[in-house]
């Protein structure tokens, strides 16, 4: 009979800053031994793995949690990027829901072609639906990363994630 394996929490806050905050310089990680959301820069790595002099900036901390990855990466489970979530799609989603025909319009030709992201900010800004966007945003977010604990068997454990599927 297998014994069912411990479930591992983390906090929801921490993966919610780690997946909207995402950076192309590393990774972000949950140690599995203690459910702590780190992040991994690619420099560090590439200095702890050549025995180079660590920069000044560098804490013990960040040090030792990068040895311990180098030493063994399945205690690591990376997290999902920004990419992962698809914000363009979200942008697109926020524009279809807007009872304001006229809003929605100038928020779906905004989404066109290069410089998307900007003109669309620019927009909701204009359109004064600034507060609604980064609400609407925000919920999508608590939602992929609840979906995506549950489906990695990862147990919240914070406020934040009381709030996440009832918004």
């Amino acid at each position: 009979m297998k014994t069912k394996e411990k479930t591992m929490k983390v906090k929801f806050d921490d993966l919610m800053h780690a997946i909207e905050f995402h950076s192309d310089m590393g990774e972000s990680f949950i140690y599995l031994k203690t459910g702590e959301v780190c992040f991994i820069s690619d420099e560090v790595v590439h200095t702890i793995e050549n025995d180079g002099d660590h920069p000044i900036w560098m804490s013990e901390s960040e040090i030792n949690t990068v040895k311990q990855y180098l030493e063994n990466s399945d205690d690591f489970m990376g997290l999902p990027s920004q990419y992962d979530i698809n914000e363009y799609q979200m942008m697109e989603d926020f524009a279809l829901v807007l009872a304001d025909e006229k809003a929605q319009g100038q928020l779906l030709i905004a989404l066109r072609g290069k410089g998307a992201f900007r003109r669309f900010k620019d927009s909701v800004i204009f359109l004064g639906i600034e507060k609604d966007w980064y609400q609407f945003r925000e919920n999508k977010y608590k939602q992929f990363i609840t979906e995506w604990c549950e489906i990695e068997g990862i147990t919240l454990c914070d406020e934040g994630a009381k709030h996440a599927l009832t918004d």
